[in-house]
C-alpha cells in the first residue's frame, strides 16, 4: 500500500510541476534590412535576431534590446522565401592548401553560393530579411508549424 501511495504522490508531484515550465522562444540570427536615413532610398543590412513566441515573431536587435518589427502569426499576410546562386571566384583557404600539396590550381574553380531571404508582410507593414544558409530550413519549419502559409519563389541571380 505505501508504494502504491508513495507512486501516486510522485506522479501527482512531477504533473503539477511541468505545468510551471515555460519552453524559451526560438532565437535564430539573420539580418534585416533597415533604412538608416529616413526618406531616403539607400538601405544597410543590420544584424538582427528573429526570436519565435507563442502568440508572434519579433525582430530584435542582436546588439541591444531594441525591438525593430512584431508580427502577430494571424496578422502574416505572406511569407516569402526565396534564394539566389552566384558563382564566386574568391578562393578558400582548404582551395589553396589543396593547390599547394598536389600543384594544381584548385583556387581558380569557381565554388557557388546561395543568399536565403524571408519577406514578411502584413497589411500595413513588411520586413525583408538575410537569413543565414544554415537556418533557413529549421525558420521554414517554425514558420509552417505556427500555421502561416509560406509561398517559394526561386530565383537565380548571375
Amino acid at each position: 500500500m505505501r508504494k502504491i501511495t508513495a507512486g501516486v504522490l510522485t506522479v501527482t508531484f512531477f504533473l503539477t510541476t511541468s505545468g510551471f515550465a515555460q519552453t524559451s522562444p526560438n532565437r535564430y540570427e539573420v539580418e534585416t534590412l533597415a533604412n538608416p536615413n529616413k526618406g531616403r532610398k539607400d538601405t544597410r543590412e543590420v544584424n538582427a535576431v528573429l526570436i519565435f513566441e507563442r502568440d508572434g515573431l519579433k525582430i530584435q536587435s542582436r546588439r541591444s534590446n531594441e525591438i525593430f518589427k512584431e508580427f502577430k502569426y494571424s496578422e502574416i499576410k505572406t511569407a516569402d522565401h526565396s534564394f539566389s546562386k552566384k558563382l564566386s571566384f574568391t578562393p578558400s583557404a582548404g582551395m589553396i592548401a589543396l593547390s599547394v600539396m598536389t600543384g594544381l590550381p584548385f583556387f581558380l574553380l569557381p565554388t557557388r553560393k546561395e543568399k536565403h531571404w524571408l519577406v514578411l508582410t502584413t497589411n500595413n507593414d513588411f520586413a525583408v530579411l538575410k537569413i543565414e544558409n544554415d537556418n533557413y530550413r529549421l525558420i521554414r519549419l517554425e514558420l509552417l508549424t505556427k500555421k502561416v502559409d509560406l509561398a517559394d519563389i526561386d530565383e537565380e541571380d548571375q
